[in-house]
């Protein structure tokens, strides 16, 4: 059986505890993706600008916040003990929806309030999460490493939005939640249990941040990468928002359907990470 598990898994325990972690996290984000749009069209019976809204306040503080935190977690250190503390502060944030809808006092306020600090939580956890993978994985492993991860973010773009949809079919959307909240929670018992020598922090100094940006600006592969990713995110966002509206009001999709329809279409990302 041992011969099956690729050497990697087997013999690095902390990466794989990290990957396990990582894995989890990502399920759980691809859970709320779903389960927070249905609870506002189908609990509090959101319009189409409510649901643009909603989406921005998810999206917004990696806007606000990316290049900042990338910079304060260099400086600070301690990624590993930051994602923890994301994971944590995620699991309460999504609790309170459950909470709120069984007192029957759940808003879309609450729910822009709790997207906008989700996503900031989400911002946090990537960027200590892309320096922390060079503490758990010898150089030598990146392409394997990075292929089991990628091949996680597919699978949970595939299995996500599917468990999701049928979760709050079987639940109702806000209880969908809670178990998304639970997958936070084991993400962060994985993380707990490893201990990587992390990468040196960094000098406190002014125009880090402006420094990365003309960098990227200057360096014509950057540039056009960053232009081509903010072009299509800009449209696949714009879809996002009014999609889930659409699929429900107008073709009255149920949330299994419609789960299983998005996790669908991101078979070929799943193709594409083996």
């Amino acid at each position: 059986m041992r011969r099956h598990v690729p050497a990697l898994l087997r013999e690095n325990i902390v990466f794989r505890r990290f990957w396990l972690a990582q894995t989890i996290s990502l399920f759980g984000d691809q859970i709320s993706l779903i389960a927070i749009p249905l609870t506002a069209v189908l609990v509090l019976d959101a319009n189409a600008s409510q649901m643009g809204y909603l989406i921005a306040a998810e999206l917004t503080p990696n806007l606000l916040f990316a290049l900042h935190a990338g910079a304060w977690v260099d400086r600070r250190g301690r990624r590993r003990q930051t994602m923890i503390l994301t994971d944590l502060a995620r699991a309460g944030l999504f609790a309170t929806i459950p909470l709120a809808y069984a007192f029957d006092a759940l808003t879309m306020e609450q729910l822009y309030a709790v997207a906008f600090a989700a996503g900031t939580m989400t911002v946090l956890f990537s960027v200590s999460y892309a320096s922390l993978f060079i503490a758990v994985v010898e150089r030598e492993h990146d392409v394997t490493a990075t292929s089991w991860l990628a091949g996680s973010r597919a699978f949970s773009f595939v299995a996500g939005p599917s468990l999701g949809g049928l979760l709050v079919q079987a639940l109702k959307a806000p209880f969908a939640l809670v178990v998304d909240a639970v997958s936070f929670l084991f993400s962060a018992l994985f993380l707990s249990t490893i201990h990587p020598e992390e990468p040196p922090t960094e000098q406190a100094e002014r125009g880090h941040v402006v420094a990365g940006i003309r960098y990227v600006l200057r360096n014509p592969t950057m540039r056009a990468s960053l232009l081509a990713t903010a072009t299509i995110n800009l449209f696949n966002f714009i879809f996002w928002a009014l999609f889930i509206l659409f699929a429900v009001r107008e073709l009255e999709v149920s949330a299994g359907t419609l789960g299983l329809v998005l996790g669908a279409g991101a078979v070929g990302g799943l193709i594409g990470s083996i």
